[in-house]
């Protein structure tokens, strides 16, 4: 990745190369402070640069807060730019030192909890046997991150950022598939209970909550009979952690409503029952979120690609 302090202090039709890497770092970083710590400079050295630059195009591309910065629509037209011209000389770079048919380095990736665990990790241990000269660092939290601000390469998870502006700024949204859900139980505890056989009889049974699911832990839907059904459920364990819920259900503690990735192993082995056979509504789709730019690094290709058909596999619950 070009820095500041890589680039000369060239410049054409009046504009200085370096004040153009600084605008679009300051951006990418969310402000002049935490810009100014990455590389070493005060927060008024990143300002005058930017300030420089927008005299020089007569026009401003900031609009400055004491924590934050946010483009204007001039700004995030010239933005757009910037990232595909510094892409292409960071691909110019590669290719000249010979290192683009080679992957190396580190790539780090940060991820939601339950995805985390079931998806990401064992995507990750697949990469590594793949591609053993890259090291992958791998967080897990519950909350969004600034992805520049800690030096994270794609943040993996479900969540609709539409309402944080400051996530979504020079960032690209890409879907690696949906995440369909299971209504399920284990056969022990349907060997003392009647397995239902609609959406409504669920309300007669022990349902495992996971209190962090979208948008209603306690409503749960489902397809019969070409209609979509909502059903009210309840029972006597919640928890916010997924796994406890995955152990729950194992034990024959109850029926949860579970993501069909964190226990498709489960399902094939049979060591878990699907209730209604694929029929669970969901809208939850698994997004990957990473810089803007023309060139993705090929590292984070081929890490997406295996996270991809690790995923796909995980939608075949009946496979081999």
């Amino acid at each position: 990745m070009i820095k500041s302090s890589d680039m000369p202090r060239s410049s054409f039709d009046g504009l200085d190369l370096n004040d153009i890497v600084i605008f679009t770092r300051v951006v990418q970083h969310g402000s002049f402070t935490t810009a100014a710590k990455i590389f070493g400079k005060s927060p008024s050295y990143m300002s005058k640069h930017v300030s420089q630059l927008e005299e020089a195009l007569k026009l401003t591309l900031l609009n400055r807060s004491t924590h934050a910065v946010f483009l204007t629509d001039a700004g995030s037209v010239f933005f757009d730019h910037c990232t595909r011209i510094l892409a292409e000389i960071d691909a110019a770079k590669a290719d000249a030192s010979g290192l683009s048919s080679e992957l190396i380095g580190t790539l780090r990736v940060h991820s939601t909890p339950g995805v985390g665990q079931a998806l990401v990790a064992p995507a990750i241990v697949d990469f590594n046997a793949r591609y053993p000269s890259i090291k992958v660092e791998l967080t897990v939290s519950a909350y969004s991150v600034n992805l520049m601000e800690r030096g994270v390469d794609v943040v993996i998870g479900s969540r609709d950022f539409d309402d944080d502006e400051s996530f979504h700024t020079g960032l690209f949204e890409r879907k690696l598939g949906p995440a369909p859900y299971v209504i399920c139980a284990a056969p022990s505890y349907f060997a003392e209970r009647q397995k239902p056989h609609k959406p409504a009889d669920l309300r007669e049974h022990n349902c495992l909550i996971h209190t962090t699911q979208k948008p209603d832990p306690r409503t749960w839907s489902a397809r019969f009979d070409d209609e979509e059904i909502t059903v009210q459920v309840d029972g006597t364990f919640h928890s916010n952690f997924e796994s406890a819920i995955v152990l729950a259900a194992l034990q024959g503690a109850g029926i949860a409503r579970l993501p069909l990735y964190s226990i498709v192993e489960e399902i094939r082995a049979g060591r878990l029952l699907s209730v209604f056979d694929g029929e669970i509504v969901s809208r939850r789709v698994i997004k990957a979120f990473y810089p803007r730019s023309r060139f993705v690094p090929k590292k984070l290709r081929a890490f997406l690609a295996i996270l991809e058909a690790r995923l796909k596999d995980a939608m075949r619950p009946g496979a081999e």
